[in-house]
């Protein structure tokens, strides 16, 4: 796949994108990102997802300062050239700290690798959506988990794991503690309200989380951010994950044992619809 990318204030055809090899993002992991998704040619949520993202550079003091119109333009721009500007579409965006020629630690006034890429939705997701997933336990958790940082070692390993044992998600534990999964936030319902571990577990601040949790208050539905135990996940009534791109998705088993009766509930179909309403009323 050819489409274009952005790079450094360029777009480019991806095959004329290039990224030195001295890149700090290359050698060592060292950059932070963004997904978002895009609904009709608009970002959803994008002032929260610079938020986060600048905050996460500041946590790598990577100098990072973003013209929010900048970037809308930049994406938007790039949705168009892509031909995705009337469809549902995936972003990334990734900050790097950029080439560096020197050692493990940081030379002085390095000037920072920007790229956006863009393509299609994957097809799988709106299966997902429908029937619903599985998911591993897994026992590990997430390295700077309050980061969003380039070097997803973790998460790679743990859905190569997921994957390995017939799942599609692997939940990252602490002892019998669950935090998050490998891509998203994890919640757990009686069917009239709604709980989530705590940001303080260690857990990724979702955007999805942040909006589901303003959403399903807003509906008058009581919510928890609570620490969750496997016990927890194992005596309720029905379970989901959430993230920007997949939104929100049913989780049907863990391991090998059913979530609830195995089936998709009725508090979860009304916070996938609730969702979906408010995303497609943004300006």
């Amino acid at each position: 796949m050819n489409n274009i990318v952005f790079l450094n204030g360029q777009f480019l055809p991806a095959n004329k994108a290039m990224v030195s090899l001295f890149d700090r993002g290359f050698t060592y992991g060292d950059g932070v990102f963004e997904t978002m998704r895009s609904y009709n040619g608009k970002v959803f949520a994008l002032d929260l997802h610079m938020e986060r993202l600048t905050e996460s550079a500041g946590r790598l003091v990577i100098p990072f300062h973003p013209k929010r119109i900048y970037f809308k333009n930049s994406i938007e721009k790039l949705l168009k050239l892509n031909k995705l500007n009337h469809e549902g579409a995936y972003i990334r965006l990734t900050i790097t700290r950029g080439v560096d020629y020197g050692r493990l630690i940081p030379s002085q006034a390095l000037k920072s690798t920007i790229a956006i890429i863009a393509k299609p939705l994957d097809a799988k997701i709106q299966q997902y959506q429908r029937n619903g997933m599985r998911a591993v336990y897994l026992s590990n958790k997430r390295s700077l988990p309050h980061i969003k940082s380039i070097n997803l070692l973790s998460n790679v390993l743990g859905l190569i794991e997921a994957k390995k044992r017939k799942a599609q998600e692997g939940i990252f534990t602490d002892g019998n503690k669950i935090l998050e999964g490998a891509i998203t936030n994890i919640f757990i319902s009686d069917g009239k309200s709604i709980k989530t571990p705590p940001i303080e577990d260690g857990i990724l601040p979702g955007i999805t989380r942040r909006l589901l949790i303003e959403l399903a208050r807003k509906e008058g539905i009581e919510v928890a951010e609570i620490s969750l135990s496997k016990k927890d996940l194992k005596n309720c009534k029905e379970a989901f994950l959430t993230n920007s791109i997949m939104e929100i998705v049913p989780l049907l088993k863990i391991d090998d044992k059913l979530v609830g009766n195995g089936k998709i509930g009725l508090l979860t179909r009304r916070l996938q619809q609730s969702y979906k309403y408010m995303m497609l009323r943004q300006p």
